[in-house]
């Protein structure tokens, strides 16, 4: 305790508890590089209060708009493959690589990309350009 000038463990029994100061909740990387008009939003709520979380729009999105490109790690074997994550396979200097994004610091928004269920649901395309991945709308992407 600074006041009294004692070597304590746990709280001092005259001056109480220290004040505990707490570091501001910085976001991820990948969050951070979320469009403005975008979102995220839980998709489901997995054991121990794990959210997957998906991407939606807040504002209609035109056909062909691209986005990207999607950032991830590069690396010859999927280590854990969880289907709630968006794993892509990329051609590079003639090996065949997974694109992945083991967390959130590491990647963008775009790994909270979510497989469409269906035809219907479908709003993006992804395809490789000089190395990179991209996603391109299908459709008019509405709120």
């Amino acid at each position: 305790c600074e006041d009294c000038g004692k070597s304590l463990v746990g709280e001092c029994k005259l001056h109480g508890p220290l004040i505990r100061a707490k570091d501001r909740v910085i976001p991820s990387r990948a969050r951070l590089t979320l469009p403005h008009y975008l979102t995220l939003r839980v998709l489901e709520l997995r054991a121990g209060n794990q959210q997957i979380l998906g991407v939606f729009a807040k504002k209609v999105i035109q056909k062909r708009t691209q986005f990207g490109p999607y950032v991830g790690q590069l690396s010859t074997k999927l280590t854990c493959y969880d289907e709630s994550r968006l794993v892509l396979q990329v051609l590079k200097d003639g090996g065949k690589y997974f694109l992945d994004t083991p967390n959130e610091d590491c990647g963008n928004w775009m790994m909270f990309v979510r497989l469409a269920r269906n035809q219907e649901e479908q709003t993006l395309v992804a395809y490789q350009h000089c190395g990179e991945v991209y996603f391109t709308t299908v459709k008019v992407v509405k709120p």
